[in-house]
């Protein structure tokens, strides 16, 4: 059995102020290539190997990561499910902490597949409870399970709510995942730009919500009234333009801003050279760029910024993935 699951982009938390008793919410879109492709069957113990693709691609620290990942999901499911073993084979992958989402999409894959193989079918949010994903966004699991352009609920906030303070999803265990309360068909093409930037994860991605949170309540407003009046529509109505200057704007407030501000001078340029012949923002923490428009103009101007710097990087042209997880 075989699990294809997509990458996401991550356009942005919404409020990371938190007066009026909430906090996160998530605006994202989940994308069919790169993805992730698992083979698996019944084994007497955990057993996980790579694809030679996999390892040809990918160093060695980035393989013991996977597999470490994996092997950690594949114990947590075996464990609630009551079996031993499985055997799994990466296929496909992509890189992590890029901000495209691999940690969430790994343990979802693999939580999945696991519990299909024996029969013992566990959705999405049952499984990011179990492996402890989706504490601060719910975009990762959306795109997991219906694919599309998301936006999630965030958690309730306060002493004694969903969550008490500010952390990432990483530092959210045992917060459930947020729900999906919006999603659309998305239907333009995105190129990605995965140069070499800063890759925030870990103790340091903590610190960063404890030094910058709360963000001002005026660009939390800000952000809501853009993407209320204006994103939302703009997908509806099929106006790229619309949808385009938001995600322009939103780089520039909130909690975004903070991501951008976090990242190297290459990628700054990268999305402000980017901007002027499309829409581009920044996916998550980083370094992944995404850009809306003419596909050509994008990486033509890719290109040139990252070939005048002499710096390596993966340009990618993808659509969104509109469906979510197949198994085949």
């Amino acid at each position: 059995m075989e699990i294809i699951s997509p990458s996401r982009i991550h356009m942005g938390l919404i409020d990371l102020n938190g007066s009026i008793g909430r906090v996160d919410g998530g605006v994202g879109l989940a994308l069919e290539n790169p993805n992730l492709v698992i083979e698996g069957k019944e084994s007497g113990e955990i057993e996980v190997d790579f694809d030679k693709s996999v390892l040809k691609n990918f160093d060695e620290s980035y393989i013991n990561d996977i597999g470490r990942r994996v092997k950690d999901a594949a114990e947590k499911i075996l464990n609630h499910i009551n079996e031993d073993g499985v055997k799994l084979l990466i296929k496909k992958s992509f890189p992590s902490h890029s901000g495209l989402g691999s940690g969430t999409q790994i343990a979802l894959s693999t939580g999945k597949l696991i519990s299909l193989i024996y029969g013992k079918e566990l959705n999405a949010y049952e499984i990011a409870k179990i492996t402890g994903r989706g504490g601060t966004s719910g975009i990762g699991i959306g795109a997991f399970e219906m694919g599309g352009f998301l936006i999630d609920e965030g958690h309730s906030f306060g002493k004694g709510k969903d969550k008490e303070d500010f952390k990432p999803s990483s530092a959210s265990k045992g917060v459930k995942p947020a729900p999906i309360i919006f999603r659309h068909d998305f239907n333009w093409d995105v190129v990605l730009i995965i140069p070499k930037g800063e890759h925030i994860y870990g103790n340091k991605e903590v610190d960063i919500f404890k030094k910058y949170c709360p963000v001002p309540l005026n660009e939390v407003q800000r952000i809501c009234h853009l993407i209320l009046m204006k994103m939302i529509p703009g997908i509806i109505e099929d106006d790229l333009n619309a949808f385009g200057e938001v995600v322009n704007e939103l780089q520039t407030l909130g909690f975004k801003k903070v991501e951008v501000s976090l990242q190297s001078e290459i990628v700054k340029e990268l999305i402000k050279e980017l901007q002027k012949v499309g829409y581009a923002g920044l996916s998550s923490f980083g370094p992944t760029i995404y850009a809306l428009g003419d596909v050509d103009l994008i990486m033509e101007k890719a290109d040139d910024i990252l070939d005048k710097h002499g710096i390596d990087g993966e340009i990618i042209v993808t659509k969104a993935n509109n469906t979510g997880y197949r198994v085949k």
